[in-house]
């Protein structure tokens, strides 16, 4: 009998495994396989195959520009990620109290992840326009300087970072505030008779419950923003100088913006796979601990 059930059940995830094998295993071996091989994508799918077996990756290893984009997509990653979990650990914590219209913060908070990748880029690049974005008009209007947020190099990407904790903070502040609704109010009721109040109640009550919504909010922010790529693409195209040229749009770049060599682009994507598994195991083993704890 339980075989058969086994049976039974893996006859209905039968037609779920075949169409994921469809949509994502076959593109990622077909993508494998043209890692090691020159494919000018111009000249079509079936001409131009030639084998280079791993002269892709040694190229890549070789290539500056790709080593810059992998080093300002961390840059990026890490800015965003520090940014959005302060604002929505403070914003979660803020929407967690009864406060009065509170369902208005809470809309406010979740209304900019309705908005797509690519509207919120060009939202942003007519916002940051140096001579006709409202930005620095606001400034100029205060007697302010206004910068060039996206045509200077050094403040490219922090500026891009700062776009994107506005568009996906509202993802951690979720993710948060069903933990904190979570906790026990006991835990609280308990500490203040003990005389803990305001940080020592925070260090050493809400963020150790929290700590596994924590880590969740963590990964999938750092796997989102380590793939960014519509925003560069749509308010930089990767300038000035390459500043903002992250790792997706490097690939981009290679396989069908400009070069069309597909068998390089795929490798870079290989590589950059890698680099990201590697990303997520070092989130991956505290959050294992912590669950197991």
């Amino acid at each position: 009998m339980p075989r058969q059930r086994a049976i039974t059940a893996y006859g209905y995830l039968l037609p779920s495994i075949a169409v994921l094998g469809a949509v994502v295993l076959y593109p990622v071996l077909f993508g494998l396989y043209a890692s090691f091989h020159d494919w000018n994508w111009a000249l079509g799918q079936a001409e131009g195959w030639k084998w280079t077996g791993l002269g892709n990756y040694l190229t890549l290893l070789r290539d500056g520009y790709f080593w810059h984009s992998v080093g300002v997509t961390l840059y990026f990653t890490v800015v965003a990620v520090a940014v959005e979990f302060i604002l929505g650990f403070a914003i979660a914590l803020l929407l967690a109290q009864d406060i009065k219209g509170a369902w208005f913060f809470r809309a406010a908070t979740v209304f900019p992840l309705m908005v797509s990748d690519i509207v919120a880029a060009l939202l942003w690049g007519m916002i940051l326009n140096p001579s006709l974005g409202i930005l620095n008009y606001g400034l100029s209007v205060l007697h302010l300087p206004g910068p060039d947020w996206v045509g200077n190099p050094q403040l490219v990407v922090p500026t891009l970072a700062a776009v994107d904790a506005w568009w996906q903070t509202g993802n951690i502040v979720l993710i948060l505030l069903a933990g904190l609704s979570g906790i026990p109010k006991d835990r609280f009721e308990m500490a203040s008779i003990d005389g803990a109040h305001g940080w020592r109640m925070l260090w050493h009550i809400t963020i150790p419950s929290l700590m596994p919504f924590i880590l969740v909010a963590l990964v999938f922010r750092t796997i989102d923003c380590l793939r960014v790529f519509a925003l560069a693409w749509g308010i930089t195209s990767g300038g000035p100088l390459r500043a903002s040229e992250f790792s997706q749009l490097f690939i981009y770049t290679q396989g069908f913006g400009r070069l069309f060599n597909m068998g390089y682009a795929a490798a870079a994507s290989v590589v950059f796979a890698l680099i990201v598994g590697v990303v997520v195991i070092f989130y991956v083993g505290p959050m294992q601990r912590r669950l197991s704890a």
